[in-house]
């Protein structure tokens, strides 16, 4: 299972291959990259949270 650290890291590596919104409209693959990047986030968010409770 990965980290919160490592899920964020991939996702930051998915948001890089994404150009700033002034290059144009984006692209299938760049909307996929940005989805699969806000999934792997909340996913990290999940499981920091649980990390919280089970240390209480």
């Amino acid at each position: 299972m990965s980290t919160s650290e490592e899920l964020r890291a991939r996702a930051q590596k998915l948001e890089s291959r994404v150009p700033p919104v002034t290059a144009g409209p984006r692209t299938d693959d760049e909307r996929m990259w940005l989805e699969k990047a806000a999934a792997l986030r909340a996913e990290a968010d999940r499981l920091a949270a649980a990390d919280r409770v089970a240390e209480k």
